[in-house]
């Protein structure tokens, strides 16, 4: 009997492949949401350390316009800490719409694996179906011959 063949394995060599993409995309946009993560951190960790900084000089009176300053300067912060939290929002977006491709990316891998397995194992019954056959026919010319 033949060779098992799986006239589909090019099909499956592009799903795979499609799998693999999905995979590094949601690695991508996982890796970007912790670098921003990262930066909100740092800014609301800016923010505190100002005001460390404003209090540390708390030894001299403060001007209307040092307090303006201080005030600026937090309100500039937790703009920028909002604009991050916005990207966040978006890059999560990106992150559930990547888990999806790479779930449906392997729902089609599987589906063409399956298929080859179900193949395979009728090919294998087949074969063992066929090597009985000529053993039984083997048998069956050496009793005649008798």
């Amino acid at each position: 009997m033949k060779k098992f063949t799986f006239n589909l394995d090019p099909l499956l060599v592009l799903r795979e492949r499609d799998e693999q993409n999905a995979r590094m995309a949601l690695s991508e946009v996982n890796a970007q949401v912790e670098r921003i993560n990262q930066h909100i951190a740092q800014l609301e960790d800016s923010v505190s350390g100002t005001y460390a900084s404003w209090d540390g000089e708390s030894g001299r009176r403060f001007s209307p316009m040092d307090r303006m300053g201080l005030a600026n300067q937090v309100a500039e912060l937790k703009r920028q800490t909002e604009e991050a939290r916005e990207l966040m929002k978006k890059a999560q977006e990106r992150r559930a719409k990547a888990m999806q491709a790479l779930q449906e990316a392997s729902r089609n891998r599987k589906v063409v694996t399956n298929l080859k397995e179900k193949r395979f194992q009728e090919y294998t019954a087949e074969a063992l179906k066929q090597e009985a056959n000529e053993i039984e026919d083997i048998y069956n010319a050496r009793r005649s011959a008798r």
